[in-house]
């Protein structure tokens, strides 16, 4: 039994778990396909027999949730044998397949009560990194961390120093910079940011609210203390998985926007990212529909970046699903 938070809980893989992450490790040899470093850890800690920690417990059910919509696809299925087995299908096993799935989720909502029991110490923790709320400089201007280095936050992740150093540098060729979202709703800009800049700490972030309503309410909210957290919304670009830390190293990732929010994952951070483990294309398509972007939207940001959406904004004009297939096609050549 493990011990979360002063509570005994079970955390030990089922049979069924060990079982379907050995052919996850066994097909992912024979084809040669499916899975990150971060999958073949987790299957291998499902194999050791040893109990797994609440973090990798965490980042099992994160994942099942994200590549739900895998299972849909050609090849996931014996149905279809040509493409059996997918790469989303031997990634599937890696993380204790099915059986993972069920397992990982009700594990996770046990480790959640035990939080709320302990609601108390969960706020005191959230409240270690607040963003500093700077009125009297001007109107509607706050700062903060977006990020904090070397923190392991509750999806298991790790922000390494100069991840978001090629992001910085595009904005300050191109002059737009990340979006700062309400919530993580792209529906609801807020404002804009005026500043980031990495130092030895983290990802410090200035920014300017609306004038509007949803602008003006975030304001009042921060001036009372009852909004102090930031977030962050990425896709990764290099990663590398730290066994000695059961964590995921994020060292390069593209950053898309910084989101006032409620509750952060990341407590001593004040962080809370949007997580995606897949880089490629589709995968970033993935996550900006999952955060609200329609499905044309989706494909021209991550085609050409955010830019191409103010464009297409800005003359009113409105993609087919064939015009959108040909730009994406023409900008991956």
């Amino acid at each position: 039994m493990a011990n979360y938070r002063g509570v005994e809980i079970d955390l030990e893989p089922t049979a069924d778990m060990r079982q379907e992450a050995a052919i996850g490790l066994e097909w992912r040899d024979e084809y040669g396909r499916g899975g990150t470093a971060v999958g073949v850890g987790t299957a291998n800690a499902i194999l050791s027999g040893s109990e797994l920690s609440p973090e990798r417990v965490r980042r099992m059910y994160a994942y099942f949730e994200r590549h739900a919509v895998d299972r849909d696809a050609p090849g996931f299925t014996d149905d279809d044998s040509e493409n059996f087995p997918s790469a989303g299908k031997i990634a599937w096993l890696l993380w204790g397949g099915d059986s993972g799935r069920a397992w990982s989720t009700i594990k996770r909502d046990q480790l959640m009560r035990i939080d709320d029991a302990k609601s108390h110490d969960r706020q005191l923790s959230l409240r270690q990194m607040p963003c500093e709320f700077k009125a009297k400089d001007a109107p509607r201007t706050f700062e903060g961390y977006g990020s904090v280095y070397g923190v392991i936050d509750s999806y298991g992740d790790i922000v390494e120093p100069g991840a978001f150093a090629e992001t910085l540098r595009k904005s300050e060729e191109t002059g737009i910079m990340p979006a700062m979202l309400w919530q993580h709703n792209a529906a609801s800009p807020i404002g804009v940011w005026t500043a980031m800049h990495e130092d030895d700490y983290g990802l410090h972030v200035m920014g300017q609210l609306a004038d509007t309503v949803l602008g003006n309410e975030a304001y009042t909210l921060m001036k009372m203390g009852a909004l102090s957290g930031l977030s962050i919304g990425y896709s990764v670009v290099t990663e590398e998985y730290d066994r000695s830390r059961d964590a995921r190293l994020l060292k390069k990732i593209n950053l898309w926007e910084v989101s006032p929010v409620t509750f952060p994952a990341n407590g001593d951070a004040r962080v809370a990212a949007v997580k995606a483990t897949d880089s490629s294309y589709r995968g970033l398509e993935r996550i900006l529909r999952d955060v609200g972007f329609s499905r044309s939207e989706s494909k021209l940001i991550a085609s050409r970046g955010l830019g191409a959406l103010r464009e297409a904004e800005a003359t009113d004009s409105v993609m087919s699903d064939d015009e959108v297939a040909a730009l994406v096609a023409r900008f991956k050549c």
